[in-house]
């Protein structure tokens, strides 16, 4: 828009097609190491659970 290519009232369609797992370590300073999990299911409930009890504990960090 700003090299006038695209009109700002145009509606525009943009696709993302990837899913952040080939270029981890271009975000791993920003969103830290991620978790590795067995392909089970419980093995995803047991990592999601921690990484709600970690976000809850960095927001108290921030807080205090």
């Amino acid at each position: 828009m700003e090299a006038g290519k695209i009109d700002p009232e145009e509606v525009i369609v943009v696709y993302i097609t990837g899913n952040g797992l080939k270029t981890q370590e271009a975000v791993t300073g920003v969103v830290g190491e991620p978790f590795q999990i067995e392909a089970k299911l419980d093995s995803f409930e047991r990592a999601y659970a921690r990484s709600q009890t970690l976000e809850r504990l960095e927001w108290q960090q921030v807080a205090v």
